[in-house]
């Protein structure tokens, strides 16, 4: 099924093309017993991991232009995550995108991609707790991601947290609750 670009393709072979960007953050965050700091490290293996049992039926394009915590990332990191997807949107021309970046700015990084990918379905997910601590929380959002690419949503960025997914702008950080609430998202 041969859809409009960034909706998603299915291949000939029946699995899903798409292209995920994993940018470190929480989600991906290690314990270090050497200081006992938890760390973003290259290499990250989380959505990976989590992926493995569906591999099988996905074709996925992994990129890793940056890798930190969102708390750290920069415009010029912005700029080489724009960059990266343009190259691998233009290999797969319909695939859609998905983006595993840290909670605490991935608001500011949805507004960049939404200007330079308008016409893509781009769903930015992460979490609250790294997956080598608890993978449920993780998991869940990057299969809902993944689910949610699948029911053709349309260009847009999207975010998918503590289980629900929504347009930019319509769920936002409760740090009080520790999740993510329908509301009004202030600019990170």
């Amino acid at each position: 099924m041969e859809t409009r670009a960034g909706v998603a393709q299915e291949r000939r072979d029946g699995s899903l093309s798409i292209i995920l960007v994993d940018t470190g953050g929480t989600f991906n965050k290690c314990y270090r017993p050497t200081d006992g700091t938890l760390v973003v490290e290259s290499g990250a293996r989380a959505a990976r991991e989590i992926l493995r049992s569906a591999e099988m039926n996905l074709d996925i394009d992994w990129l890793e232009p940056v890798c930190k915590d969102s708390l750290d990332m920069t415009e010029a990191d912005r700029d080489a995550i724009v960059a990266s997807l343009s190259k691998a949107a233009r290999r797969r021309p319909a695939a859609p995108i998905i983006v595993v970046h840290g909670t605490d700015t991935m608001v500011r990084t949805g507004e960049v991609l939404s200007r330079a990918f308008p016409d893509r379905c781009v769903v930015l997910t992460g979490a609250m707790y790294p997956y080598e601590i608890d993978p449920v929380e993780p998991a869940l959002n990057l299969g809902q991601a993944l689910g949610f690419v699948q029911g053709c949503p349309g260009p847009g960025v999207y975010l998918a947290m503590s289980g629900l997914v929504r347009p930019l702008g319509e769920l936002e950080k409760n740090r009080a609750r520790g999740c993510f609430r329908p509301g009004a998202s202030p600019s990170a």
